[in-house]
């Protein structure tokens, strides 16, 4: 029997059709009847215009729902959702000249660590994993600290960075628990301290570039100069709990093959030349090497990056946490921008970015991301919160998915625009409701499709196309006329031809709940 193509109601976006989860207390979550995707419920305010892309972020903390890797528009409409997993540093990079997703995958450990053992994972347009960078005990003697077994763990990479250079290589960060006198510091002989190392290896081969310690450079920084807010006479006793002085948080490279560092316990920002020596320090408090503008200060920062390099200058972002696990609700958190001139030594601010009418107060995490339509992101950290302002300053978007600091948080969080064409098939659930058929379709990670085609019939002979509807956001729903066996589906886009856009056969369950 071919069914007649009868069209009762098409039901909105799939923010009505998706149902709102969340136990008393918890931040809310979106659900679907065609997908186990379980995205936050993004409580969006937006003020002007948004740079073109998705917000793209992760989700950790011990108040949140479920911790996984999000794709998200403006409209609250998911677009992409991981499976479940130990994520940070979720984002879009090039490589060989093509856009692709990048992310760690591992293990975490909290305050007072802060640090994590695990893998970079890279994905293809497809959302098939390509490459995986990581740092294995054949390759280098690394202790962790929080009492980790090494012996159990494939890979020591830390979630601070992932980022692929304009080589093409990928700069990480490792964290090795080492033996070190800590006498002179107040601390036990036979101490324990953690050292910050980055890497910068070949993504194909796994191959060791280039290694930076920076307990082998204790003559330039010096370790009684970190500005620690856990003191330390509570730790550096055992591998356990060692004494994290410097914290490496963020690797930028420039042309010329040096590198610019964050360390979040000196509350500095180091250039590194080739071979690994300090050429200069930036310090949020007294200026390092450079004499600080009145208005310049900045503690326990992340995410520092470079914008621009002249010949007797830098300019800098930074994203300002200015509050820590132990002190914070004082000095509200900023992106800063910033000139050094090497030529005069001084430090000039050149823009600092705040909502006065939402201040927030990020203990750990964050970043600043400069937008090409010259509009700015700051993601908060461990604050769920995403803000984009415009050149002026003013907020064109705030995005929250978390209660208060520390409950739920992202590593960092960005907005990039995104073509995702995923190999697995569209999801599509139908079930019955008096005489009518509800049919609800998705397909995660796919952007290009405008409208779905619904097929029906009493036999995967005698499908025929019901109904073309628009799509409407992540899972679009319509209500079909009958009780057909059978539903398929399938994704279209005028003049694209879209490989793998028909759904599986599917029969309707009864009855609708």
């Amino acid at each position: 029997m071919v069914l007649g193509k009868i069209l009762l109601t098409a039901l909105l976006t799939s923010r009505v059709a998706a149902s709102t989860g969340h136990p008393s207390g918890d931040w809310p979550w979106q659900t679907f009847k065609s997908s186990p995707a379980q995205p936050p419920s993004l409580r969006i305010n937006k003020h002007g215009n948004t740079s073109p892309g998705y917000l793209i972020f992760n989700q950790n903390g011990p108040e949140v729902h479920n911790y996984s890797l999000f794709i998200m528009s403006d409209d609250n409409e998911l677009v992409w959702q991981s499976e479940r997993n130990g994520f940070a540093d979720f984002r879009v990079q090039t490589f060989e000249d093509s856009p692709v997703l990048t992310h760690w995958q591992g293990l975490a450990l909290g305050e007072p660590w802060g640090f994590g053992v695990g893998i970079v994972r890279i994905y293809d347009e497809s959302y098939e994993n390509i490459y995986n960078v990581s740092l294995t005990t054949a390759q280098e003697n690394i202790i962790p600290s929080g009492g980790l077994d090494s012996g159990m763990l494939f890979s020591y990479l830390d979630f601070h960075e992932s980022r692929i250079t304009r080589d093409g290589t990928m700069l990480v960060t490792v964290y090795n628990v080492t033996e070190h006198d800590l006498s002179p510091y107040g601390g036990p002989r036979n101490g324990w301290v953690t050292n910050s190392l980055f890497y910068e290896m070949d993504i194909k081969t796994n191959t060791v570039l280039y290694r930076w310690s920076a307990l082998d450079h204790t003559d330039q920084i010096p370790i009684d100069d970190a500005i620690q807010f856990h003191p330390l006479e509570d730790f550096g006793k055992n591998k356990t709990l060692p004494y994290d002085y410097f914290h490496l948080n963020s690797v930028d490279k420039l042309d010329d093959g040096s590198y610019i560092i964050s360390s979040r316990f000196f509350c500095s920002i180091f250039r590194l030349t080739p071979n690994g020596t300090v050429e200069w320090t930036f310090q949020g408090e007294n200026g390092g090497d450079f004499k600080l503008a009145s208005d310049i200060s900045f503690r326990y920062q992340h995410d520092a990056r470079v914008r621009h390099v002249g010949e007797d200058f830098m300019q800098l972002s930074l994203f300002n946490n200015d509050n820590s696990a132990v002190k914070s609700g004082v000095n509200e958190t900023t992106g800063i921008f910033v000139t050094l001139d090497t030529k005069t030594w001084t430090a000039t601010l050149d823009r600092e970015l705040v909502d006065p009418t939402d201040r927030v107060y990020a203990k750990s995490q964050g970043n600043t991301q400069f937008l090409d339509n010259g509009n700015v992101i700051l993601g908060y950290g461990s604050t769920a919160k995403i803000k984009e302002f415009t050149p002026d300053g003013s907020v064109a978007m705030s995005a929250v998915f978390g209660h208060k600091d520390g409950t739920v948080f992202s590593y960092r969080s960005y907005r990039f625009p995104w073509i995702g064409r995923p190999k697995t098939s569209p999801s599509v659930y139908a079930c019955i409701k008096s005489n009518e058929t509800q049919v609800y379709m998705s397909w995660n990670g796919a952007t290009e499709h405008k409208t779905w085609q619904v097929f029906a019939g009493s036999t995967e002979g005698d499908l025929s196309s019901q109904v073309s509807v628009a799509r409407q956001g992540f899972e679009t729903a319509v209500t079909l006329s009958g009780l057909p066996a059978l539903i398929q589906v399938e994704a279209k886009t005028a003049d694209i031809d879209i490989p793998g856009a028909r759904s599986a056969i599917t029969r309707a369950k009864e009855p609708c709940t």
